[in-house]
């Protein structure tokens, strides 16, 4: 399974995240989303998936990151950050950083999530 469908498989199956975006599991997209109206939302796309350890021309472990935009009109992100987490960790990711910015009225949360995955 690819890293961009297992983190969308596990966001929209947390009742946690969910409940807290202003469409459910419709308020979860991939790339970019259009223009939501309605927030919050979740933005997710697979920045990075490199080869960690490779033998006799095989690869056998890759890094695949992960970012996660929450984009919010009230730039409160703690409970949708706190729920993206409980949804990414079982997967075995771990926070790589985050960073917060404004674009005209909306407040945006990037979190860069890592983890190491079996080679393809």
């Amino acid at each position: 399974m690819s890293a961009a469908k297992m983190v969308y498989q596990a966001l929209v199956r947390s009742k946690e995240l969910t409940h807290l975006l202003a469409h459910g599991k419709k308020s979860i997209y991939h790339g970019r989303s259009p223009d939501a109206g309605t927030y919050p939302i979740i933005v997710y796309s697979v920045i990075s998936d490199v080869p960690v350890l490779a033998v006799d021309g095989m690869e056998l472990e890759r890094r695949v990151t992960v970012r996660i935009h929450i984009l919010t009109k009230d730039g409160r992100f703690r409970e949708i950050h706190h729920a993206v987490q409980n949804a990414l960790l079982p997967l075995g990711f771990v926070r790589a950083q985050t960073q917060e910015l404004t674009e005209k009225d909306i407040f945006v949360e990037i979190t860069d999530y890592r983890t190491a995955m079996e080679g393809e």
